[in-house]
């Protein structure tokens, strides 16, 4: 076969050759042999090679390198043919890449790419296309921007890393994605990725800023340039966006490694584990820098979908008007139309978050203004299920926020409405993450974006969230407990502001003292709102006294006393003589049977749950009948300090007032004391230690009133 190749190819050597010159029986000739050769084995593929490479051969080679393409492809495939047969058909496709036809030979292999899934092939075809690609002249814009579309939508093609649902709130997990080699999809997606940025370099190095060169350009020039910049800024925005934003970039810890002899004495210090997907991303924003030295193409991307809704809707119409008359786009109305908000976000989050590049950002730029302009980002990433991603928005937030001050932030902006969306998207993140630091730092950015806004803004959003959240009882009792640490922050104040005090505070109580359903409230689905708003009456009548009345409690108290407590009470009651009932019932029937097993059956979402025993069953009423007990107690606290009030005597045990500021979790104790009594803190519902010669209630019988011993009275304690 090698033989009849050379044939062939001596009939045409030396010879300028148009498609119409060729013989169709001597190309069809050629590639049968071609074919062989490769099949044959090393040999004879070398041979292809030469002949291939002979300077020669080249105008024959140039008119058949498209059908030559599919021949040679094939055997790139892993484990096709040997290592040196595919080294060779990487040096055939190199050797057509040199004297092919730029256009057509990008074109066939952009045809051969297409649905490919053999990643060793993928990456064999990068190297001739990139030579290819930088063989062309004139416009070459618009062919590179293809290319790059092409070879974005083949990574993502390949999985992320494995995800399961994790079943512990501690799981960490997820900050392995992309660090954990094991994973089958890793290799793939950092391969791949790695062999993208490698191919792209070049390009990025044409199209840098350098005013010199632009210089000698004329206006086509640098039309194209600015299109192939666009390009190129587009397709390293995808990159952030899949697969970087779902990957770990942080920059790993150093790994613990036993101490060798002579460590310390050397002065050897450890240097952190190498992060591959780190390493993606500072290649990736180093070529951004490159091509936009502020970063002004992406921050202005970034204005321009979180700017006030009135102007983008200008923007829209100015642009819909242009296309009705038929004018054309700009290249920069198309660019952002087509920037991904993940992308942006994970550009954002290298930036601001990992400090790489940041020295590059400009200094002019205010706190306030790059804090607006990723509300909608944040807010779009929050919205993802994948922790990674959460992860990027919420460390974003945290970066953005703790760069402006308290009360920087006017009522005016929560009019625009990305502005009111965030907390709305904190708050899904909390109620809807399983991992159990996400939801924490989710709740941070939650207190602290509230506490940037000045007094209007920070009624004005709790109010906002107060009925937009009214049917969930967790949400709402995370509410109620920011409105309360917003009173206590404002009667700090010397004057009091009028938001938390007064009429405005009497319109929230009058919201948040509320039974929906009056006496016949169940509790239970609405104990997660009920002992925070208790929390904060029992904290409002402490720490407002009725000759004060700073807050006003006490002019709406009889509305208080009349449509809250005095159903609540009735409703425990209700619900205390109910559950007692039932308890009587379940133990007389555990009694009465042998079977462990209550002979019932339960579904949910069609999947037959497995029956509850009756121990359990026991331990879920009991369990109920103490969160009444813990209701009547701080019912009993109000009423006893209300009635200190009124009568002028003082309450009976030791109860005190800490001046400065403190937290009942800082008198909650672990349970290490086998003697001691413990008991739920009918505040925040951690174990509290209680005080020498305290008898737990026994099961069914109501707890008593008790109140927790802060400490000895001493400087900053008062008797109340």
């Amino acid at each position: 076969m090698a033989d009849d190749l050379k044939t062939v190819l001596q009939k045409y050597a030396e010879k300028s050759c148009q498609d119409d010159d060729l013989d169709p029986e001597d190309k069809d000739v050629f590639l049968v042999s071609a074919q062989k050769c490769l099949e044959n084995g090393e040999t004879d593929s070398e041979t292809l090679l030469r002949e291939v490479s002979n300077t020669a051969n080249a105008g024959f080679m140039c008119e058949v390198g498209w059908d030559l393409l599919p021949v040679v492809t094939p055997f790139l495939t892993a484990g096709k043919a040997p290592d040196t047969v595919q080294q060779h058909c990487r040096g055939v496709l190199g050797a057509l890449a040199e004297v092919c036809k730029p256009k057509e030979f990008v074109l066939g292999i952009l045809e051969k790419l297409e649905g490919l899934e053999d990643d060793n092939v993928f990456k064999a075809l990068l190297t001739p296309l990139q030579r290819v690609l930088q063989r062309l002249t004139g416009k070459r814009a618009h062919c590179i921007g293809l290319t790059l579309t092409t070879l974005h939508s083949h990574l993502t093609e390949i999985p992320l890393p494995s995800k399961n649902k994790p079943q512990d709130p501690e799981d960490e997990s997820w900050r392995q994605f992309g660090v954990d080699m094991k994973d089958k999809h890793v290799g793939r997606l950092l391969d791949t990725t790695e062999a993208l940025l490698e191919f792209v370099q070049p390009f990025v190095q044409m199209a840098r800023k350098d005013s010199s060169i632009e210089a000698a350009m004329n206006k086509e020039e640098l039309k194209d340039l600015e299109v192939l910049r666009k390009e190129l800024v587009k397709f390293l925005t995808r990159l952030f966006k899949y697969p970087l934003v779902y990957l770990n970039l942080e920059e790993l810890p150093v790994k613990e490694e036993e101490e060798t002899p002579g460590t310390e004495e050397t002065g050897q210090t450890q240097e952190p584990q190498q992060n591959r997907c780190r390493l993606c991303a500072q290649t990736n924003m180093s070529y951004l820098q490159a091509l936009d030295p502020s970063f002004s193409r992406l921050l202005g991307l970034c204005d321009h979908y979180c700017g006030p809704p009135d102007m983008r809707a200008k923007r829209k119409t100015k642009s819909a008007d242009k296309q009705q008359e038929g004018e054309e786009k700009t290249e920069e109305d198309d660019g952002k139309e087509e920037a991904s908000l993940l992308g942006l976000c994970c550009f954002s989050y290298l930036l601001f978050v990992e400090n790489i590049c940041v020295e590059k950002l400009p200094a002019v730029l205010s706190h306030e203004f790059l804090g607006a302009i990723h509300i909608v980002l944040i807010c779009e990433v929050l919205k993802k299920p994948h922790r990674p991603v959460i992860h990027k928005g919420l460390e974003l937030t945290k970066k953005l926020l703790g760069n402006l001050e308290p009360f920087s932030l006017s009522y005016e902006i929560l009019e625009l409405q990305p502005f009111a969306v965030l907390p709305e998207s904190l708050i899904h993140v909390m109620v809807n993450c399983p991992t159990k630091s996400l939801r924490k730092l989710a709740h941070d950015q939650f207190t602290a974006y509230v506490e940037k806004f000045d007094w209007r803004g920070r009624y004005q959003l709790l109010r906002g969230l107060m009925e937009k959240t009214e049917g969930h009882a967790g949400v709402m009792g995370l509410i109620i407990g920011k409105v309360k640490d917003q009173i206590d922050t404002c009667l700090k104040d010397d004057p009091p502001s009028d938001w938390f005090t007064g009429n405005k505070l009497s319109e929230l109580l009058r919201k948040i003292l509320h039974l929906p359903d009056g006496a016949t409230t169940d509790l239970l689905d609405n104990r997660d709102w009920i002992m925070p708003a208790l929390n904060l009456l029992r904290y409002l009548v402490i720490r407002d006294k009725p000759d004060q009345n700073q807050t006003g409690v006490w002019t709406d108290w009889p509305d208080v006393e009349k449509g809250f407590l005095r159903q609540l009470r009735t409703g425990v009651n209700l619900s205390k003589s109910h559950f007692q009932e039932e308890l009587k019932k379940t133990r007389l029937k555990q009694k009465n049977t042998n079977k462990p097993e209550v002979q019932a059956s339960i579904e949910v979402a069609g999947d037959k749950m497995p029956d509850m025993p009756y121990e359990q069953q026991i331990m879920v009423l009991e369990s109920s009948m103490q969160m009444f007990s813990v209701i009547e107690s701080l019912l009993g606290r109000i009423t006893e300090v209300t009635e200190t009030y009124r009568t002028g005597e003082k309450p009976q045990g030791k109860i005190y007032k800490r001046e400065t500021d403190w937290k009942c979790s800082d008198f909650h104790a672990a349970e290490d004391d086998k003697d001691a009594v413990y008991m739920t803190c009918p505040c925040c519902g951690e174990k509290t230690k209680m005080p020498p010669g305290f008898e737990p209630p026994k099961p069914g019988e109501e707890l008593k009133q008790f109140d927790i011993e802060l400490g000895p009275p001493d400087d900053d304690l008062q008797y109340l």
